[in-house]
Parts: structure tokens; C-alpha cells; sequence
């Protein structure tokens, strides 16, 4: 069995790039342009419900990550590494670990 590589996903700056300015979004001060592209997709309701799905959706992909690792037999610090990643970035996470290991399964 070949061992499992880790490698940050090339895409991963895209996401970390979403993330921050959703943060900034939901934290922006009243006046500003993050107040208002926070009211304009619906206010912090909106912003809490989104939140709320886009953490579930990452735990169950961070979960799903954990499983393959152990599956596949990766390393405890490479199974980290891989779970942690795929919690913050989601999808591109995946598509760097089928590359790099020869696929999911």
C-alpha cells in the first residue's frame, strides 16, 4: 500500500480569500461597505444561517477526509494535516488529495 501524501491545495488561496471577506462582512462596522453587502444579502440572519451551513458542510467533508485517511493508512500527522485542511478549505481539499494519492478510495 503506498503511503498517503499531503500537499496545500494550489486552489486553496481562493477559498481563504472567500473566507476573509465573509468575515469581514459579517464583523464590518455600520457605514461601511461590509454593512452594506451585509444587508444586501439579508443581514446578519442571513449571515448566521449561511454560516451555520457552510461550518456543517466542512465538518462532514472534514469527517469524510478522516475516514479516508484511516482507510487508506495515512500517518497520524498526515490524517491531520488532511482533516484540518479540508475543515478551513473544503472541495479543493479533495480534489488535491485524488490527485495526489491516486484518487479518493
Amino acid at each position: 500500500m503506498r503511503s498517503i501524501a499531503y500537499k496545500f491545495p494550489k486552489d486553496g488561496w481562493q477559498t481563504i480569500l472567500l473566507l476573509a471577506l465573509f468575515l469581514y462582512v459579517d464583523q464590518a462596522d455600520v457605514g461601511t461597505i461590509g454593512a452594506r453587502i451585509r444587508r444586501a444579502v439579508g443581514g446578519p440572519r442571513t449571515l448566521d444561517v449561511l454560516r451555520k451551513l457552510v461550518v456543517a458542510v466542512h465538518l462532514g467533508e472534514a469527517l469524510g477526509m478522516l475516514t479516508v485517511n484511516v482507510h487508506r493508512g495515512a500517518t497520524l500527522g498526515v490524517a491531520i494535516k488532511w482533516v484540518a485542511t479540508t475543515f478551513v478549505l473544503g472541495y479543493p481539499s479533495w480534489i488535491t488529495f485524488g490527485q495526489l494519492n491516486n484518487g479518493i478510495w
